[in-house]
């Protein structure tokens, strides 16, 4: 197998849902995994499709709550975000085409789990002052509301 991907501390946003969604395309990356270990074709396609689509819709909803807090980096992270559209896409391609399975899903688990790590690590927290601020804001105003 490649190298380990784990969930640790280091890729902590401290916001709750990223966080979580975050966990769940690392769990996808240990179920491509297990699949390979398997040599199951059926699951390898079922997981790469999933962590295609998981991975594309967490970047579009992350782009949401970097819009909403007025991040001024958005449209830069959302070229990023592009790129690796593409990427997955690229790879979903490939797999439709006939690729050896096995060999594409490695590709995807060392390309995608390379990627997301060094992306939460870099990208992401660059946006978490701004994000953070506007969700407490709009639960702040909220309360405040109903008191006032």
């Amino acid at each position: 197998m490649a190298y380990n991907i784990t969930w640790t501390a280091e890729f902590e946003t401290g916001i709750a849902i990223i966080d979580d969604q975050h966990k769940r395309i690392f769990d996808y990356l240990n179920e491509i995994d297990r699949a390979i270990a398997c040599k199951s074709v059926e699951e390898i396609e079922r997981v790469i499709k999933a962590i295609i689509d998981y991975s594309i819709s967490h970047n579009t909803f992350e782009e949401s709550l970097m819009e909403k807090a007025g991040y001024p980096l958005l449209e830069a992270h959302h070229q990023v975000h592009e790129r690796f559209k593409e990427r997955a896409h690229a790879y979903g391609a490939r797999f439709e085409k006939g690729e050896d399975p096995i060999r594409l899903a490695r590709e995807v688990r060392g390309d995608i789990g390379l990627w997301l790590t060094n992306h939460i690590k870099r990208d992401d927290k660059h946006y978490v002052s701004d994000v953070k601020r506007s969700l407490e804001g709009g639960f702040v105003a909220r309360m405040l509301a109903k008191f006032f």
